[in-house]
């Protein structure tokens, strides 16, 4: 079964891990309201390019987070700091209970490094959904069909490829709300709901659930402070 976005070497994330299992494909049969109707109209990727730039921060930012990890088992929590440098890269540091703490590089599509993996992975999971919980959507995959429209302050598109669909729907308004969801062919592997604040575009709340998984991560952003210097040290792998 072809992946979306599947890898180029060996060694990089695809985005939702199914040679580790954290996600899988044991989502078969879920079935969650899709966020855009399937006959959407063509886009070019102009346009596309132009509603992605709408949600991309252009500053250096820092998110503050406390978060949630909640399987069938139970429930951990902790928190954590986001540096992003835009276009797309972020660097993820977390803490968690009994003094565990970990950290990941994403650039783009991939999860360039992690540790401990087995820890961050379950707080990240699949790279796009973790962008899309910060409120920001990726770029088209070369070759992708794109499809959208724009009504108002309604803005939904999509990307297929080889029976994998990426679709989009914000609200974009103060207050408003940003939604995605990542699918192989008609299963769910992930959906992310988001939540603007009252008085800006920045997210409050995330949820991302992955059913393969039966789990879900909720991020609560405390604060998003601008950055005016980054340490390149923090992009080396330990």
């Amino acid at each position: 079964m072809q992946q979306w976005f599947a890898l180029d070497r060996p060694d990089r994330f695809v985005y939702y891990l199914g040679a580790l299992g954290a996600v899988g494909l044991a989502a078969c049969g879920v079935k969650v309201a899709t966020l855009a109707p399937a006959d959407l109209p063509p886009l070019t990727l102009t346009q596309v390019e132009e509603l992605v730039a709408l949600f991309v921060p252009t500053e250096k930012l820092r998110y503050d987070l406390r978060w949630t990890y909640r399987t069938q088992q139970g429930t951990t929590r902790g928190r954590a700091a986001v540096h992003f440098v835009p276009p797309d890269s972020v660097r993820f540091d977390y803490r968690a209970p009994f003094g565990r703490s970990g950290a990941a590089v994403i650039v783009g599509d991939d999860i360039v490094w992690s540790r401990p993996e087995e820890d961050v992975e379950r707080l990240i999971q699949v790279a796009p959904v973790f962008w899309a919980a910060l409120g920001i959507p990726r770029d088209a995959l070369a070759g992708a069909v794109l499809t959208g429209r724009v009504e108002g302050d309604l803005h939904q598109w999509r990307y297929a490829l080889a029976g994998d669909t990426l679709t989009y729907a914000v609200q974009r308004h103060p207050g408003g709300t940003f939604a995605a969801d990542l699918r192989q062919s008609s299963d769910v592997i992930a959906t992310v709901s988001v939540a603007y604040a009252d008085s800006t575009l920045q997210p409050v709340t995330a949820q991302m659930v992955f059913p393969g998984s039966a789990s879900t991560v909720i991020f609560s952003v405390q604060a998003i402070d601008t950055l005016t210097t980054v340490d390149e040290s923090m992009w080396r792998e330990p």
